[in-house]
């Protein structure tokens, strides 16, 4: 598992002063980079090369809102991996259970589904063992 803790910011919060829905997917999103970059591999690193990184499924499950000013955490998890797709399930944490998730994701290169790259793929598949 891989932990990312941020706060709520006031301009994310909407006429209820509660976190706007669309904002997980940022969060999710803000996590995922995190990790690839504790993973040696941020998205700079990938578009050098010519890889893109591609969002195929989102889905977010609200359970509780967070408000503003909330520190919380991501605790996010590598849940499939294969030759072209990856999978990341997020929890929303503060105090209790918030909100839950997933991403689903391929790599283009060129315009076309590619293999993930070899050295990537050794460093996500570490993640089933260290974290």
């Amino acid at each position: 598992m891989f932990i990312y803790k941020r706060f709520v910011q006031f301009y994310e919060t909407d006429a209820q002063g509660i976190v706007h829905h669309s904002n997980y997917f940022k969060y999710f999103e803000e996590a995922r980079g995190e990790l690839l970059r504790s993973l040696g591999y941020p998205y700079s690193k990938l578009r050098e090369k010519g890889f893109e990184v591609v969002l195929l499924k989102a889905t977010c499950e609200f359970i509780k809102p967070l408000y503003y000013d909330e520190e919380f955490e991501i605790r996010l998890r590598l849940e499939e991996l294969n030759r072209f797709f990856f999978t990341f399930s997020y929890e929303v944490f503060c105090k209790e259970l918030r909100a839950r998730g997933s991403t689903k994701h391929c790599i283009v290169r060129e315009g076309k589904v590619a293999s993930i790259p070899i050295e990537v793929k050794k460093k996500l598949e570490g993640l089933f063992y260290s974290f």
